[in-house]
């Protein structure tokens, strides 16, 4: 990233004032396809009550045919931690939540 900035300060390009990202959180939920649609109404409002805000979710019904994942972004500030912590074990307390895995477990292939 050094670099490319030194690359755009030697072409002239002057740096936009970009405001501080905030703080996101990925979660991947494996769950059975059957109850997708429950456990993600149940992930928005649980977060959404709890003062989390959820980014997105990528919904990869992937090469098993019962099985669907989702990978949830969050945004959560520093000083919400705990509670997106308490709502992640909360939700995998879940009878239909099969794994729970904190970050991004896609493979995607960067060129």
């Amino acid at each position: 990233m050094r670099l490319f900035n030194l690359f755009l300060r030697r072409a002239g390009v002057r740096q936009a004032s970009v405001p501080a990202p905030k703080s996101l959180s990925r979660l991947t939920i494996m769950c059975p396809r059957a109850d997708l649609g429950r456990l993600r109404k149940q992930i928005y409002a649980d977060f959404g009550a709890a003062g989390l805000t959820v980014a997105g979710m990528q919904i990869d019904h992937g090469s098993h045919p019962d099985i669907a994942t989702a990978c949830v972004t969050v945004n959560c500030p520093p000083e919400l931690r705990t509670v997106l912590m308490d709502r992640a074990r909360h939700l995998r307390s879940n009878p239909s939540v099969r794994g729970l895995q904190w970050g991004d477990h896609r493979h995607i292939a960067l060129n």
